[in-house]
């Protein structure tokens, strides 16, 4: 671990989003993880939660210490504020929040906020600065949009379940919460953007970012085939539907490589070292358009030959024929590896209850900043009283609100 990474970190570098103030109403996985991008980039991002159960990711497994690594891993870098936004003072204390800050997130049913009476019309009237954003799964227009949902159901209803998983077999669902994470990161672009725009006009805006608009958008090269020719993409298993042999293979040991000949330079390469040379003239697999037409035939034949070969030596004769594979590694393999630890891609953070513990870092390095866990994941209301007196709240006052329960 060095010390940038290190919670008690005190030669902090300059971060780009130091001075913003972002309040954070989402919970589960792509609000909160939009909001830990920005507080990763330095914004005061202060969690709000219900006085009652509050984030419902609290409560995931695993867990050490009765602390949920979903929640730690999506909050960290916050501050936590619990409040009954049903009662009438606890949308005052949001009211006089938001007067001041810069960011709202949401990710509420569309309607709930406006219910609460802090809508985006509503609150852009008390602090014209603020970017609202909000976080559905099928946005704020159309049939859907007062629908819920959830990453699974979204990989299902655009499409991506049905083009995962083995040929003729089961829809599946892709093993990470792709969907969730990537609307989060698009959210917390958008937020960003807005900020550089209101630089120049001096007014917020709502910004509204969709698990369906997400999903559609990562089909990308699946959809504009489809848009263009009308052939519906079709579950290939690890396979590619452009390019082949680009797909897992079987090594002799039992385990799992994955080879990527993403053009025919490479494949030949991939060919000659596997002692298939001859089949670099064969008409049916000379141009990469021929090998996808001859898939199921070109992917026998190298199936064939790795099968020969126990993985460890098979991926050094790759290397040395300078062709990219690589194992097919389960998650612990993945963060053993020297390159992960060597990209400062895992940070250790000290928990007040989980102790120290390991978390996945910031994914891009920057070369004038250097993002880093500075804040455990907060507990809930953990700085409520800090929260309430920066906006004027007297401690006798905190104290009654506290008492009937508007705050925790």
């Amino acid at each position: 671990m060095t010390q940038s990474q290190s919670q008690t970190s005190t030669s902090a570098s300059p971060l780009a989003l130091e001075g913003i103030r972002v309040l954070d109403f989402s919970r589960v996985l792509a609000g909160p993880f939009c909001g830990t991008l920005l507080a990763d980039m330095g914004a005061d991002v202060l969690k709000i939660e219900d006085a009652e159960k509050g984030d419902e990711s609290r409560t995931w497994l695993p867990q050490k210490n009765g602390q949920s690594a979903a929640y730690i891993a999506n909050n960290r870098n916050k501050r936590g504020l619990a409040v009954n936004l049903k009662s009438p003072e606890g949308v005052e204390i949001i009211r006089r929040l938001c007067a001041s800050a810069d960011v709202l997130i949401e990710n509420f049913r569309t309607g709930t906020m406006e219910s609460f009476g802090l809508g985006y019309e509503e609150l852009s009237k008390l602090n014209p600065r603020l970017i609202y954003c909000s976080v559905s799964a099928f946005g704020r227009v159309g049939p859907r949009a007062n629908e819920g949902g959830y990453e699974a159901l979204m990989q299902a209803f655009c499409g991506i379940m049905s083009i995962t998983g083995e040929p003729d077999g089961a829809p599946v669902r892709a093993g990470v919460s792709f969907i969730d994470l990537a609307t989060g990161a698009l959210c917390a672009f958008g937020i960003v953007s807005s900020i550089q725009l209101r630089a120049r006009t001096g007014v917020g805006q709502r910004v509204d970012g969709s698990l369906l608009g997400t999903a559609t958008n990562m089909l990308n090269f699946q959809a504009g085939g489809y848009l263009m020719t009308g052939e519906v993409p079709r579950a290939l298993g690890s396979a590619h539907p452009a390019i082949a042999p680009y797909r897992n293979f079987r090594c002799r040991d039992g385990q799992w490589i994955f080879i990527a000949g993403a053009n025919d330079r490479l494949t030949g390469r991939l060919l000659t070292a596997l002692g298939l040379a001859h089949l670099c003239q064969d008409p049916r697999f000379v141009t990469n358009a021929d090998r996808v037409r001859n898939r199921v035939e070109i992917d026998r034949l190298v199936a064939q030959a790795i099968a020969e070969h126990d993985r460890p030596a098979l991926l050094q004769l790759l290397d040395d024929a300078a062709f990219p594979a690589a194992p097919v590694n389960t998650v612990d393999q993945a963060f053993a590896d020297p390159q992960t630890r060597a990209m400062d891609l895992i940070w250790q953070m000290q928990h007040p209850q989980a102790g120290a513990i390991d978390v996945v870092g910031f994914p891009v390095s920057f070369s004038g900043m250097q993002p880093r866990v500075r804040m455990a994941s907060p507990g809930q209301g953990q700085h409520t009283d800090e929260a309430l007196r920066e906006i004027g709240y007297t401690d006798l006052q905190i104290r009654s609100l506290r008492d009937r329960a508007i705050v925790k």
